[in-house]
């Protein structure tokens, strides 16, 4: 290559590198968050010494769930009413582009919409089903927009607290 070919190829490199260097600020990056479930049902059954609890919800649907928490277990029986407040953290970042497989602990969704001042983005899964993540650090949002994809890595911990619903 000679010289002043060689120049000119510098010159546009050197142009384009703020163009770069933009589009590389702008892309959304991976925060941590949390999950949060709440939901209503019926005891079904109670295991004290091992702090677990097995829950029957409104359309029969039956979940089990060891209570970090077991101080409201006194006042719960099996056939109580009581509201479960499940609570698990989560790394979201912008999605790869491939289909990763999905389980309960890695899902890929779409951001449907997000408030940059409270942290809240709302997600939609492959499913179709609608959830939301709490960002710890709002403005780790700045540059996530409706549309775009993410991966979704859940934690294995989960926290669980069961205390009697209201009446």
């Amino acid at each position: 290559m000679n010289k002043k070919a060689l120049g000119v190829v510098a010159g546009a490199l050197i142009a384009a590198a703020p163009l770069v260097s933009a589009a590389a600020d702008s892309l959304p990056v991976a925060f941590e968050g949390n999950s949060v479930l709440q939901a209503d049902g019926v005891v079904k059954s109670l295991d004290q010494a091992h702090h677990a609890v097995t829950v029957v919800d409104a359309h029969g649907g039956e979940a089990s769930f060891t209570v970090a928490d077991a101080s409201n277990f006194a006042h719960i029986q099996p056939g109580s009413k009581v509201h479960i407040r499940m609570v698990r953290s989560a790394l979201v970042s912008p999605s790869r582009g491939s289909v990763a497989a999905q389980t309960p602990q890695n899902v890929t969704a779409e951001v449907v919409a997000l408030d940059h001042a409270s942290g809240v983005v709302q997600l939609k899964g492959a499913d179709g089903a609608v959830f939301h993540i709490q960002g710890r650090d709002p403005a780790k949002l700045a540059n996530l927009q409706p549309g775009m994809h993410v991966d979704v890595a859940y934690t294995p911990q989960v926290s669980v607290a069961v205390a009697p619903a209201a009446q």
